[in-house]
């Protein structure tokens, strides 16, 4: 057991050196002085700006998940925990933060209660992401022909390949993983799993109904989710604008979608710092933009998040 365990930190660290020397590796290919340029250009009132709309992204989907909880609980509360689990997200792979999401909640309440509203939200933003990323190259289009159409068909394809998770989780939820998984302990000997059992069957009808029994609370997370990636969109527009990168609306708009779909990838790499910049650069390269482009205005975005989430976060130390 221990083996494994060592094995699995070497392979953690191992990757979060490889990608830390690349991102600074392609941060020296960039060039320092390009880099100071563009945080100069960007300044403290685009920095203020990106942090307005890091706030208005974050609240907007914390505003979902309070939705998607069944039980009333105060909006700064689930704010800060999303925010704090998001902040999670950012550092640590495989979606962990989910779990501290579900941490902080239950406090307040129940097991039970969190884990519908974080699964719901999950299950949810796995159909209403897809759906604004069509809709913003649908968009992009209309603005613009200003790219080659095989680049747009192959990122149209990858946005529809992206409602694969959406139905693997439907699967998941409609075959009762929940009882299945208590039943399974049973079979291993775990004694009084009835309670557990009946929590189980509770919690996989909510998960099933949820769209036909809260039907209103489903269309709210839904839109607001799809709210959110529209400021994303909005950020990531900004970011480039500020920073002096002067590429035109449906290109920015298609490198948006573009590195938005690659964290479906990259979800799956043990380690996030330089990932997602490294991402960013390939897919601006693959536009025929300038790659480091990509790399800055991840690296902004970035750090945007971090400043924004932490922001909220803090709530969590005072309650």
């Amino acid at each position: 057991m221990k083996r494994v365990s060592f094995s699995s930190k070497l392979i953690k660290i191992s990757t979060f050196i490889v990608f830390a020397v690349l991102l600074l590796f392609l941060l020296f290919h960039i060039g320092f002085d390009k880099i100071a340029e563009a945080l100069i250009s960007v300044g403290f009132s685009g920095a203020f700006i990106l942090i307005v709309l890091g706030l208005l992204e974050n609240g907007s989907d914390a505003l979902a998940l309070s939705f998607a909880i069944p039980e009333k609980i105060s909006f700064l509360k689930v704010f800060s925990s999303s925010s704090t689990g998001t902040l999670t997200n950012m550092l640590i792979p495989w979606e962990a933060g989910e779990f501290v999401k579900i941490g902080l909640l239950k406090k307040r309440i129940g097991t039970s209660s969190a884990i519908k509203g974080i699964v719901l939200w999950n299950y949810v933003l796995k159909l209403s992401k897809p759906c604004a990323i069509i809709s913003i190259l649908v968009i992009s289009v209309v603005a613009g022909n200003d790219f080659h159409p095989e680049q747009f068909f192959l990122i149209l394809l990858a946005a529809f390949l992206g409602f694969i998770p959406y139905l693997g989780m439907m699967i998941v939820i409609r075959s009762d993983v929940s009882v299945k998984i208590v039943k399974f302990l049973k079979l291993f000997g775990k004694k009084n799993v009835e309670g557990l059992l009946e929590k189980a069957g509770d919690m996989d009808n909510s998960l099933k109904k949820f769209r036909k029994e809260r039907a209103r609370d489903y269309h709210a997370v839904f839109f607001i989710q799809f709210f959110a990636r529209f400021i994303a969109w909005a950020a990531f527009i900004v970011c480039a604008r500020f920073a002096g990168f002067d590429y035109s609306f449906s290109v920015l708009s298609l490198a948006f979608c573009a590195v938005t779909l690659s964290r479906y990838i990259v979800s799956f790499i043990p380690t996030k710092i330089g990932v997602e910049e490294g991402a960013g650069y390939l897919i601006f390269s693959f536009l025929g933009l300038d790659g480091g482009t990509g790399l800055l205005v991840t690296l902004i975005l970035r750090v945007k998040a971090v400043i924004s989430l932490s922001i909220v976060s803090l709530f969590n130390l005072t309650r």
